[in-house]
């Protein structure tokens, strides 16, 4: 489920490629006194993602600009669009806006047998663990994480944003419920690099690494009901790591929407 919020600009203003963790704490900000308040910090993934403010680039005031924001957990996105209600202001490092809107959108892939693609609306944060580089043979001669990249190859990201989004499944579902990686076959049929880079990200307030970040277009083909729950959750949730400071959000091509 997803919370499109319409803005509107209250101040002419330049983009913001640090824009990340300042949006995280304006959602913070809205779940403070709230049950979901005393998730914040605990090490584990709340279960929220975001896109960055769109249309990018600078603004102008009274520019209108929209964010979106997904979650599987319907109870957290109502806490936030509460929020959003009593409280407007939405100000964002130097950009401040003021919400105008909310509308709740229900983003499904399709029933089995659908066809279409998805696409990384943000930089997607696949960290590579133990376990990945032992079964592909990466070796790395630094103690820093290590983070896919190209010279990768495409199995490792495959199987590190399959674990990633089995442990939200297995964190936000059912338990009896089977995961990515209790059936047979891959999230994707066709896995199309974009770009890579790197980017540093404030991840707390003293802080700031420099993260690997690529983009993608997935091509798939609902297998079943529980392929089906799986992609969905993927775009409830975003892809690879970090989705709390919203990378690996995914969008479904508008052309497949039709």
């Amino acid at each position: 489920m997803r919370l499109l919020v319409d803005l509107v600009a209250k101040a002419d203003a330049a983009p913001d490629p640090t824009y990340h963790h300042k949006l995280r704490g304006r959602i913070w900000q809205a779940l403070r006194g709230t049950p979901f308040d005393e998730e914040h910090g605990n090490g584990e993934p709340i279960g929220f993602v975001y896109s960055n403010i769109f249309p990018w680039g600078a603004m102008a005031a009274d520019d209108e600009r929209q964010v979106l924001i997904a979650s599987p957990r319907e109870e957290l996105l109502t806490a936030i669009a509460e929020d959003f209600k009593d409280n407007p202001a939405f100000n964002i490092g130097d950009r401040p806006f003021e919400i105008k809107d909310l509308r709740v959108l229900d983003i499904d892939v399709g029933e089995p047998t659908t066809k279409g693609t998805l696409e990384t609306a943000t930089g997607v944060v696949v960290r590579l663990f133990d376990a990945h580089r032992e079964e592909f043979g990466i070796e790395d001669d630094h103690d820093a994480p290590t983070y896919w990249r190209p010279k990768h190859a495409i199995q490792p990201f495959r199987q590190a944003i399959a674990d990633n989004l089995q442990y939200k499944h297995e964190r936000f579902l059912p338990d009896y419920l089977p995961g990515p990686t209790d059936v047979e076959g891959h999230l994707f049929t066709d896995y199309e690099l974009l770009k890579t880079y790197s980017l540093p990200v404030t991840v707390t307030t003293d802080v700031e690494i420099d993260l690997v970040l690529s983009k993608w277009r997935f091509e798939y083909c609902v297998r079943d009901d529980d392929h089906r729950r799986h992609l969905n959750l993927a775009l409830d949730t975003g892809i690879g790591g970090r989705n709390g400071l919203g990378f690996g959000f995914l969008n479904r091509r508008q052309a497949d929407a039709h």
